[in-house]
């Protein structure tokens, strides 16, 4: 079975410049095949959007978790993970 993960960035009005969110996911240490970063500013998938990406994809389990960016500019997660379907 295909795992996605959708990580949500929950303050995303402080994302430094030159943010790459391709590289900051892939360095999450996640038993998933696919994770995509959503976030409410501009510029980035929102949660819906992320979803249909995965579910295209060929995603057959898909979760979404909270993440914040700590003082080295690198993802962190927090909080539990919610199943979205599979």
């Amino acid at each position: 079975m295909k795992r996605g993960l959708i990580v949500y960035l929950a303050d995303s009005e402080t994302v430094p410049d030159g943010f790459k969110p391709e590289e900051a996911v892939a360095t999450l240490a996640s038993p998933c095949d696919v994770a995509v970063l959503a976030a409410s500013s501009e510029g980035f998938y929102g949660i819906p959007e992320a979803w249909h990406l995965l579910l295209t994809r060929g995603m057959q389990e898909i979760s979404c978790v909270r993440a914040r960016l700590n003082d080295l500019g690198r993802l962190e997660l927090f909080g539990q993970s919610l199943r979205l379907c599979g």
